[in-house]
């Protein structure tokens, strides 16, 4: 997994809508943002969400959110530029 040292702090933004396939036809749709730093990806996750992405205002920085969608759930994370996406343990906070 990459540091921040070696990604300069930046992030790449994940969101996985899961919907209700008899609903919308489909199950869903994944994005995977270009990299960003971390301040302007929160704006982005906040623009997803429809509300500000609070942070849980601690050393540990929030990485995941979720939000109700017409016919499901939306799912954003973010994650250090070439990581993996970290276990929902870490993230969820």
């Amino acid at each position: 997994m990459s540091t921040p040292t070696a990604t300069d702090g930046r992030v790449v933004v994940r969101v996985r809508d899961q919907v209700n396939r008899t609903l919308a036809g489909h199950d869903g749709r994944e994005y995977t943002s270009p990299p960003h730093h971390r301040t302007d990806a929160l704006i982005l996750v906040a623009l997803l969400l429809g509300r500000p992405a609070h942070t849980d205002g601690n050393d540990d920085e929030r990485n995941s959110w979720s939000c109700p969608l017409a016919g499901g759930q939306r799912t954003i994370t973010l994650n250090p530029v070439g990581g993996e996406p970290r276990p929902a343990s870490e993230r969820a906070r």
